[in-house]
């Protein structure tokens, strides 16, 4: 790490880690207890589940510019028909130059009653609803 010195690590960031003098990965956590989203079976919204959530963000960048943020969700829903579910949720937004960025998608949610839903997808831009392009939804699901 010739040349930098710990203040240029972290830039008044407090969770910031140097990779070399050109990359660097910027790290956040937060709650939310306004976490809303569709829960979907086979392309379809089956239900909706809302609750308390953490978050961990990461950003890099290089060269000063912006590349990819990853957001990582956890924790605990309840769903509009009442069973409690936990989600694990990994979020992945890249940036290349000259075009729009990509918000794609990847769930896991699992009730306690047995419900289990895993997914892909992208976020829409315009609209911030979630597109699926893939889901699994067991047939024990669809009650």
């Amino acid at each position: 790490m010739m040349g930098c010195t710990k203040e240029d690590m972290y830039e008044n960031e407090a969770d910031a880690v140097l990779k070399s003098a050109e990359t660097k990965t910027y790290q956040a956590k937060f709650t939310d207890d306004s976490y809303f989203t569709p829960l979907f079976c086979e392309g379809e919204i089956v239900d909706y589940v809302s609750g308390y959530i953490s978050a961990h963000w990461r950003v890099h960048y290089k060269n000063g510019v912006r590349q990819w943020i990853l957001i990582n969700f956890s924790g605990t829903l309840t769903s509009a028909n009442g069973e409690v579910l936990t989600i694990r949720e990994s979020d992945k937004i890249l940036f290349e130059e000259g075009m729009d960025p990509t918000y794609s998608v990847r769930w896991n949610i699992m009730g306690e009653d047995g419900s289990h839903y895993i997914g892909s997808g992208y976020v829409d831009w315009t609209t911030w609803d979630v597109v699926p392009e893939m889901t699994v939804c067991p047939p024990e699901n669809q009650k």
